[in-house]
C-alpha cells in the first residue's frame, strides 16, 4: 500500500517535472529566436535612440543613416546624410531597415532627414533670447502657419529635433554677440 501511494506522488512529481522543462524551454526558445534587422553596408536605415519619458524608457526612431561598415553580424557603424556627417555604432537591435543601399540620397531624404518627423516644421529659426529661467529661447516662424502664431521655444528642444537645422543656423549667425553667447552656452562649434 504504501509503494502504491510512493508511486502516485511519483508519477505526479514527474508530470509537473516534465511540464516545468517544458515551459523553460519555451521561454528560452522564445529569446533565442530574436530576429534582427539583416542589413548590410549601404542600407539606410532608422536608429533608435532612447528618450526618457516620466514613467519609462522609450525609443525615438531617427533617420535615415547609411551603414557605412559592419563591425561584427548585430553591430554597426552608420553615418549622418546631413551635415556634420557624423558617425556612430548601434546594435542590430536598435536599427530599422529604411531603404536598402545602392539608392541615390535625394533632396526629398535629406529634407525629410533635417526637418525631423514631426508634425510641424520649421519655416525658419529667428532671433534668441534669454529665458527668466537663464535658459536660451529662439523665435520660430512655423511652416504653413501666419507670422502672429511664431512662438519662442527652447533652444535645447531643437537641439535634439532638429540639430541639422539649429547648426546651419548657428553657422550663419555666428558673429552675432548674442547668438555666439548662446552656442558657446549649448557647446556648438
Amino acid at each position: 500500500m504504501l509503494d502504491d501511494v510512493r508511486d502516485k506522488h511519483m508519477a505526479k512529481l514527474k508530470i509537473a517535472m516534465d511540464k516545468l522543462h517544458r515551459d523553460v524551454f519555451t521561454r528560452s526558445d522564445k529569446k533565442t529566436r530574436v530576429k534582427f534587422a539583416n542589413l548590410a553596408e549601404g542600407d539606410f536605415v532608422l536608429v533608435g535612440t532612447v528618450v526618457q519619458r516620466p514613467t519609462k524608457l522609450a525609443l525615438q526612431w531617427r533617420g535615415s543613416q547609411q551603414v557605412v561598415r559592419v563591425i561584427t553580424d548585430h553591430v554597426m557603424e552608420t553615418q549622418e546624410l546631413v551635415p556634420p556627417y557624423g558617425l556612430s555604432t548601434h546594435h542590430a537591435y536598435r536599427m530599422k531597415m529604411y531603404h536598402e543601399g545602392g539608392r541615390e540620397v535625394t533632396e526629398d531624404l535629406i529634407e525629410h532627414i533635417a526637418f525631423g518627423n514631426g508634425g510641424f516644421h520649421v519655416e525658419r529659426l529667428e532671433e534668441p533670447r534669454v529665458a527668466a529661467n537663464g535658459r536660451y529661447d529662439v523665435r520660430v516662424k512655423w511652416l504653413g502657419l501666419d507670422a502672429e502664431e511664431s512662438s519662442c521655444e527652447p533652444v535645447d528642444n531643437f537641439l535634439e529635433d532638429i540639430p541639422v537645422v539649429l547648426r546651419k543656423w548657428c553657422a550663419a549667425h555666428k558673429d552675432e554677440d548674442h547668438d555666439a553667447d548662446m552656442m558657446a552656452n549649448l557647446g556648438l562649434p
